[in-house]
């Protein structure tokens, strides 16, 4: 009884458990059919999963496209319609569960979650990076971020915000525009607007964390993703600097000015003190 490997498009084999997103179209394909054979993939629930097919009788080959409708769990199964004369076809895996969650989105701009998420999205190196840019692990990306949010309130309770571009500042949005010395935060001068290339990084790691096909970045960007998102919504963590967390640059910028002194680097940036701003009681 010969036997068929369902397979993903790019040749790796398709699991018998799945995650996907709504909107996701999953390709899948088996090879070497005989002629004879005409399979059909059938979901146990259609209004969850759509399913299309089509056939290369050249190359003895069938493709399945699988498309993410709703919410839910399905099961999705490759069948021999009919097959005549031919000898019985097994297909591994037999059954494919799939569950299917809904896309993740940011926090509305107006809160001090959906900023903080957006600016740790632009900030910190993306999991792609990480080799290149020193991040060790998603602890340390996590700690990056929860230095950067320390930075924004440090200086807004710093009592003289003005030093930092942002005179008159009554919010870590106020701070985070701040461009009265030059712009503090690349692309953010006009949040919620963001910068067109702050707007692509944080977009593209949306697509990503959306994008559960992906099985060699998702679970990671996803990782991320959820990384930025508790630290933009747990309570603020301690200042790790007795002095105070001031500012931050990529690693290996050195520091913004004279003033500032570095302090540690973590997540793929370095931090620095400030040589006369000190953390408030």
């Amino acid at each position: 009884m010969p036997n068929a490997l369902l397979k993903f498009a790019y040749d790796d084999p398709v699991p018998s458990v799945l995650t996907l997103v709504v909107g996701n179209k999953l390709r899948v394909k088996l090879e070497a059919i005989d002629k004879r054979q005409k399979l059909v993939a059938v979901s146990d629930i259609p209004n969850l999963l759509d399913v299309s097919s089509s056939h290369n009788s050249r190359a003895d080959s069938w493709a399945f496209v699988v498309t993410a409708l709703r919410e839910g769990n399905a099961k999705l199964a490759i069948q021999v319609q009919q097959g005549a004369g031919a000898p019985l076809l097994t297909i591994t895996p037999p059954l494919v569960s799939i569950t299917i969650r809904k896309p993740v989105s940011l926090p509305d701009a107006a809160s001090d979650a959906g900023m903080l998420m957006r600016l740790f999205l632009a900030e910190a190196p993306a999991p792609q990076t990480w080799r290149d840019t020193g991040v060790k692990d998603i602890e340390d990306a996590k700690q990056g971020m929860r230095m950067m949010r320390r930075v924004l309130h440090n200086r807004l309770n710093s009592g003289k915000p003005q030093d930092f571009g942002a005179p008159n500042a009554r919010s870590l949005t106020d701070i985070v525009r701040a461009s009265a010395h030059g712009v503090q935060f690349k692309g953010f001068d006009q949040y919620p607007k963001l910068g067109g290339g702050q707007e692509k990084v944080v977009n593209g790691v949306l697509a990503l964390v959306n994008d559960a096909t992906n099985l060699g970045w998702n679970a990671q960007y996803t990782a991320f993703y959820n990384a930025a998102l508790e630290v933009a919504t747990e309570n603020l963590a301690p200042d790790p600097s007795p002095t105070g967390l001031f500012g931050w640059r990529t690693a290996g910028s050195g520091a913004p000015s004279r003033e500032f002194s570095e302090f540690k680097t973590s997540g793929g940036n370095t931090f620095f003190t400030h040589a006369t701003q000190r953390v408030q009681p």
